[in-house]
């Protein structure tokens, strides 16, 4: 599967793309959301997983740049902060992401997420 990852930590980032990597999976890392923007319109993936709250671009605008091109792609959001998430619950379900995540989150978690997706491809 073809994953984007984009996190502006940048060790969260490359230790989770290196596992999914490990797991078979074609993944490209990305540490801010103008980075996220350009790997979303030049690239096609099959899944993003995403933080909410990113330097130049956020999570949610970023999702509903990569709805305008395909609405096969999903997304899982990664969250640190809950009273966002509150404030934004509306535009998240209206681009219909996955699954919202909160930091810290296991392997297992993300691992669960993904081969779900899989399983639906």
């Amino acid at each position: 599967m073809r994953i984007l990852v984009l996190d502006d930590d940048h060790i969260l980032t490359m230790v989770l793309a290196d596992h999914l990597a490990e797991r078979g999976h074609r993944v490209v890392p990305a540490f801010d959301g103008h980075l996220g923007k350009i790997f979303c319109e030049q690239k096609n993936f099959d899944l993003v997983l995403i933080d909410f709250v990113l330097p130049k671009y956020n999570g949610i605008e970023i999702v509903e740049r990569l709805r305008q091109k395909s609405q096969r792609t999903r997304a899982i959001m990664i969250k640190g902060a809950s009273d966002l998430l509150v404030e934004e619950s509306e535009r998240i379900a209206a681009l219909n992401v996955e699954a919202v995540i909160e930091k810290p989150f296991s392997f297992s978690e993300i691992d669960e997420l993904v081969d779900k997706r899989s399983a639906n491809l």
